[in-house]
């Protein structure tokens, strides 16, 4: 058996929190969601996330590692795709910041120490 999707259940048990208590502390009225959440059949919103981190005390990347990985993974090819394009036009002062912004982002990515490149 491979990884988990999401370990919202995990940190949910490990503190004996039970759904409807967890929906009550995201703001929901109905625990039938966090059970949604956790199988990964409702998408994980940014409340969500931020709520877990202030619950929890840990980073959401950590709670939804793959949701973290699809977005992380989709942005990363955007930026060089984008890149790729600027680079065809003429260049600007503007193209120019904009180069050095995607040249930085993807330099920060590459260079982290996690080694989490994708």
């Amino acid at each position: 058996m491979g990884r988990l999707r999401n370990y919202l259940r995990v940190h949910r048990r490990r503190w004996h929190l039970t759904q409807e208590e967890l929906a009550f502390l995201f703001g929901y009225f109905d625990q039938s969601i966090i059970a949604r959440l956790e199988c990964d059949e409702r998408p994980i919103t940014l409340a969500v996330a931020a709520a877990c981190e202030l619950i929890f005390g840990c980073e959401p990347r950590e709670i939804f590692p793959a949701l973290y990985e699809q977005i992380e993974a989709s942005v990363i090819r955007r930026m060089h795709e984008l890149y790729d394009r600027l680079e065809e036009h003429s260049p600007s002062q503007k193209t120019a910041a904009k180069l050095q912004l995607l040249s930085e982002a993807l330099a920060r990515i590459a260079n982290r120490p996690e080694g989490r490149e994708v």
